[in-house]
């Protein structure tokens, strides 16, 4: 892929729309969140659902909150993703676009609950991914159109100049009043001089690389990877624990769910089994994704690019989660600190640059 034609000013527009949109979305659906207990929400909520067409469902305001809730919660990772992923397809990541065009759905669903048009800023963001000339800026073809000589045909859609374009720098002009300098004719039958350097000896090429040597792969890199075995696992090895005790010994739910009820929380009258097969899902879900962080890990430092992209997209949505868990548990705030300084170190320059080489 031929890294020298510049970026279209489509994919310019397209990556911010994207970036942008991404970042308003999640702090939108967080704020939707956090709104959704008050008063005038469930008198919204209970007004739709008296509306024709959705009275005759059956769903409580309560039902309805808890779905608004997870639409709002997909949204917000979704999102959170394709702001990374938008940073990379501003730089020709054929991965990235890819895994845009997959969360668009995710996005696309996930705004209704938001009530904003940011949902479809973003999808409209990736489908400009997909139009000419970025579509063909991504394939390394020139996208750059000709233009037409004077007095020829008129341009058709295919020969139209990009509107989005950056402007074709200018040739520098010949003063004419400055006399051309004469070529070197001073050997023998006229035969130009060649050219020597200043030392006297032989002008030699330069050496090439030597086949099979690889970069020197990047400290930040090491760290990055070390962060994550060691919170992948330990996370993993917590949850995991956690579900054992809690099959081998039914009654610490009734000791958590009578903690739960002296706090006033409302458990919508789920019951120990309820709870217990709930808890052990989560558990199971955290304990898988612990061990894909850390083979994504081992694939990262192995060199493989698109592990470092999902990685990155891994540790800013276990990171938000994260932030929100640790309202309840403080000390997940060490899990928070360790999933942002991953995504930092994993989009460091140089770090970006021994993928690309």
């Amino acid at each position: 892929m031929s890294s020298s034609s510049p970026r279209p000013g489509q994919t310019t527009l397209a990556g911010w729309l994207i970036i942008g949109g991404s970042v308003v979305l999640v702090l939108t659906a967080w704020q939707r969140i956090s709104t959704l207990h008050t008063l005038e929400v469930q008198e919204e909520l209970q007004r739709v659902l008296s509306e024709p067409g959705l009275d005759g469902l059956g769903m409580s305001v309560s039902t309805l909150s808890e779905v608004i809730r997870v639409l709002c919660m997909v949204a917000a990772g979704a999102a959170t993703a394709s702001a990374i992923l938008g940073f990379h397809a501003l730089r020709r990541s054929t991965s990235a676009r890819l895994a845009l065009t997959l969360l668009a759905p995710l996005i696309a669903v996930g705004g209704f609950a938001t009530a904003g048009f940011f949902a479809p800023m973003v999808v409209a963001g990736v489908v400009m991914l997909w139009l000419r000339p970025t579509r063909d800026w991504f394939a390394g073809r020139p996208w750059t159109p000709q233009r037409p000589e004077r007095g020829g045909s008129t341009p058709t859609r295919e020969e139209r100049p990009d509107p989005f374009a950056p402007p074709a720098p200018e040739a520098p002009r010949a003063d004419p009043r400055s006399p051309a300098a004469p070529p070197p004719y001073e050997g023998v039958y006229g035969a130009p001089v060649p050219e020597q350097p200043l030392t006297g000896r032989p002008a030699h090429p330069p050496h090439p690389p030597a086949a099979g040597v690889q970069p020197i792969r990047p400290g930040r890199l090491i760290a990055a990877c070390v962060i994550t075995w060691v919170s992948s696992l330990t996370v993993a090895g917590a949850m995991g624990l956690a579900a054992l005790l809690l099959l081998a010994d039914p009654s610490l739910m009734d000791q958590a769910i009578a903690d739960a009820e002296g706090q006033g929380v409302d458990l919508q009258g789920l019951g120990r089994d309820e709870l217990t097969a709930a808890t052990v899902v989560i558990s199971a879900v955290f304990v898988v994704w612990s061990l894909a962080a850390a083979g994504l890990a081992i694939l990262a430092y192995r060199r493989v690019e698109w592990a470092r992209i999902v990685l990155i997209i891994s540790a800013a949505v276990s990171g938000l989660l994260m932030l929100v868990m640790a309202l309840m548990a403080p000390f997940l705030v060490v899990l928070v600190a360790a999933a942002a300084v991953t995504c930092a170190l994993l989009l460091r320059p140089e770090v970006a640059a021994y993928f690309r080489r």
